[in-house]
């Protein structure tokens, strides 16, 4: 019924701008609303959109809802307060008459007027109401199924020409799923059940790029016989052009095999050899399909920061030369199982408790080097856009509504957190000047607190500028494909 998404990037993303930010920021708006009623204080505004205004829908008691021009969600504008500051006593007194005059109501109650906890819950619970639709939804995901482990997979770098394997027309990068109908736990669990058939048909089920389905190979190992043992290499994932690999015609895929003429036992091994003779010609051993070659080389004494002494990417490969296959272990298999709806309940708390701790820990992540600057890159209401667009887009190829739900839970939570952060214009920066009004035993004057959160807001508002450019120049969708 969507398919017509399917690879469209842009609409994808308006429409999961549409299906996902807008609503998250309504609930934001309606946490609001429903604290503020809550706490008795007027609402003046329900504003579906951002002004300018288009119209306004209805009024009820002393609110007005409200449509307007920006599609970018929707605010609350309490009495004495102008959505984004607090307002003096002049302007508040404005839209005091104001509401008296909509309806026949006998008191109003300005956020001022309110006590400092009830302004507490008012200001945090858009938050708050993003929280529990994320716990909603992370329910819904885990009432879904969620994946469990039930074996591991093999990934077929290179099946030798001639080998059974081989002659079972077994390709390079196909990824071997089962042995004789039963899932395995690893490469290693894989090569010892087939070694230890001994002769006796096998069959192998595998997942073959291009191919939706599994297919299934059958043949015949070599009858039992002395084992020789696995051998374990590096492969090349990339090469950085013009470092001492590329000159030296080394490709990306190729299998390293021996070190000077000595087998190398592994990627440690390999990295131990290339330290040790940096600066010296060396030879290395390679393998390229079924063609076996030698190439000569330097390492650098001093590469340039990140490329390394060759100049290359590494990765673990391993070889089984009774069945001519070099290999390694592929990702790991799972089943979706539904779960119950009290270990769902859980899952859902657990998951908003992880999300959070995890958007935490980013700035410490950036300054130790866990996180890389690509990584930790901020993004805007595009970037979200464009992301939301690639899950809707699984969720539709894979018939699994709950990858964009689960996307749409993660973003709730993460609005819900971004809009507690302790800085102006922001709830978590009008809830800091509550806190100082509790220490002080005072508020602070509103003019005052109004220019820090009018400064705080052109701040936010020329990062987001400034975000949103970025986003459109280098889509984030680049780094996650």
């Amino acid at each position: 019924m969507f398919d017509f998404l399917l690879g469209n990037d842009p609409l994808s993303g308006i429409i999961a701008f549409f299906l996902v930010l807008i609503p998250l920021i309504l609930i934001h708006e309606i946490g609001h609303f429903l604290a503020a009623k809550l706490a008795g204080i007027t609402v003046l505004e329900f504003g579906i959109g951002f002004p300018p205004r288009i119209t306004r829908l209805f009024t009820w008691r002393e609110t007005e809802f409200t449509l307007n021009w920006l599609p970018l969600g929707g605010f609350v504008r309490p009495l004495g307060d102008d959505i984004v500051r607090p307002l003096n006593d002049e302007a508040v007194e404005h839209d005091r008459h104001e509401a008296l005059s909509r309806v026949n109501i006998q008191t109003t109650k300005s956020v001022s007027e309110a006590t400092p906890f009830q302004r507490i819950v008012f200001l945090s619970a858009g938050a708050l109401a993003n929280f529990l639709t994320a716990i909603v939804l992370f329910m819904f995901v885990a009432l879904s199924g969620l994946p469990e482990p039930i074996g591991g997979s093999v990934e077929v770098i290179h099946a030798a020409a001639g080998s059974p394997l081989a002659k079972a027309c077994l390709q390079d990068g196909d990824v071997i799923l089962r042995l004789n109908g039963q899932t395995f736990d690893d490469a290693d669990d894989f090569i010892s059940r087939l070694q230890a058939m001994g002769g006796q048909p096998a069959t192998i089920t595998i997942q073959r790029s291009g191919q939706k389905e599994p297919l299934t190979l059958t043949f015949t190992p070599a009858s039992e016989t002395a084992r020789t043992e696995t051998g374990s290499y590096a492969q090349i994932a990339g090469i950085v052009p013009g470092a001492p690999a590329d000159r030296a015609g080394i490709q990306p895929g190729d299998i390293v095999t021996a070190f000077n003429g000595a087998p190398i036992n592994g990627l440690d091994h390999f990295k131990e050899l290339t330290q040790q003779n940096a600066g010296k010609e060396v030879t290395i051993s390679l393998q390229r399909g079924d063609e076996a070659f030698d190439v000569t080389l330097t390492p650098r004494t001093n590469p340039p920061e990140g490329q390394g002494a060759m100049g290359i990417v590494i990765r673990p490969a391993f070889g089984d030369a009774d069945f001519g296959l070099i290999y390694r272990d592929g990702f790991i298999q799972e089943v979706r199982v539904a779960q119950p709806f009290d270990k769902a309940v859980q899952y859902g708390f657990e998951r908003v408790g992880f999300v959070v701790a995890t958007t935490a820990s980013i700035p410490a992540q950036l300054v130790s080097g866990a996180l890389t600057a690509d990584e930790a890159r901020p993004v805007s209401i595009v970037g979200l856009s464009q992301i939301g667009g690639v899950a809707l887009q699984q969720s539709i190829e894979e018939g699994r509504p709950e990858v964009i739900v689960n996307f749409i839970a993660v973003i709730s939570v993460a609005l819900g957190f971004f809009n507690l952060l302790p800085l102006p214009a922001l709830d978590g920066g009008r809830i800091l000047f509550v806190l100082i009004e509790i220490v002080r035993g005072r508020p602070v004057a509103p003019e005052r607190e109004g220019l820090i959160h009018l400064v705080g807001l052109v701040l936010l508002l020329s990062l987001s500028a400034i975000v949103i450019l970025n986003d459109v120049l280098n889509p984030v969708t680049n780094l996650i494909r």
